[in-house]
């Protein structure tokens, strides 16, 4: 597998000196295998990958969706395969109690906000909605969604291709103490606390043994907000390295974080590590063979 990451931002785009070595597009990750493309998340980082793809004849696109919330989907009008009739997109995303997929884009896509409705993009888009805990294999790899611990309905993907592991854990409050999906039951508080606990199974889960772990480091301890659904870095050098990760990469950073300042956050991580753990920031246009 190459894993290239196109936006690595959260909450919403960013344009400064300040970011242009990391890069300020909102998530969106390709994996290639030799059987195909996978996409993660339609945030606006898409918009380059688009281009790329129709560069290189691709034709059709699995996209793995994590959730729908604006910075994961504000790309995915301006994906500029979708106005090609020889393109085949597959969407695959958990399944939302109160919404279907398609809705969720053609919501977005309405013409009180965007001159082109989803209805009419030319290129053959197919909606799946899987169970959390599902597996169903796209591009040649095995995929697992597992529902993670963030508002809404959020998910994160472990992707199996031959020997090499990827695991996806983006927006989620690992160590949280707050429930936050406002689907899931939430009283008496005992509910809570084994919901809680079964949401870190699942990033346990997604991450045992992973060769490459992704993974939302939105907060610096002193910025934490526990209602926002999003961990600290700290958070996941621990539990990366309990899990037997090869490499974890920093990523959803925060909009306002400098280059400079995310730097200072990957050093202090590195020189934090107990064993052989890699640590890495993820950039713009980092490429990573498995």
């Amino acid at each position: 597998m190459k894993i290239t990451f196109w936006g690595v931002r959260g909450s919403f785009p960013v344009s400064s000196p300040d970011v242009i070595r990391y890069g300020g597009n909102t998530p969106c990750i390709e994996v290639q295998t030799d059987d195909g493309t996978i996409v993660i998340d339609a945030g606006t980082g898409i918009r380059g990958l688009g281009k790329s793809l129709l560069a290189r004849g691709v034709s059709h696109v699995d996209l793995l969706l994590s959730h729908a919330h604006w910075d994961h989907i504000q790309g995915f009008p301006h994906f500029e395969p979708l106005f090609h009739d020889d393109v085949s997109i597959t969407v695959h995303s958990l399944r939302h109690p109160r919404h279907t997929l398609s809705s969720i884009f053609s919501e977005q896509q309405q013409e009180s906000f965007y001159p082109v409705r989803l209805e009419d993009l030319k290129a053959r888009i197919t909606f799946v909605e899987h169970d959390d805990g599902e597996a169903f294999e796209v591009a040649g790899a095995h995929v697992v969604i597992r529902r993670l611990n963030h508002p809404g309905v959020a998910g994160g993907f472990r992707i199996e291709f031959g020997v090499r592991t990827f695991s996806y854990i983006s927006d989620t409050d690992l160590n949280g103490e707050c429930l936050l999906a406002s689907d899931l039951p939430a009283t008496p508080k005992i509910e809570d606390i084994d919901w809680l606990r079964r949401l870190r199974q699942s990033a346990c889960d997604l991450g045992q043994s992973a060769d490459l772990m992704v993974c939302d480091t939105f907060f610096l301890p002193d910025e934490y907000d526990s209602t926002w659904g999003h961990s600290r870095p700290d958070d996941f050098v621990e539990f990366a390295t309990e899990a037997g990760a090869g490499t974890v990469c920093l990523f959803h950073h925060r909009p306002d974080r400098s280059d400079d300042e995310m730097d200072t956050i990957v050093d202090a991580c590195r020189a934090k590590v107990k064993g052989d753990l890699r640590v890495l920031g993820a950039n713009e246009g980092l490429e990573i063979d498995l």
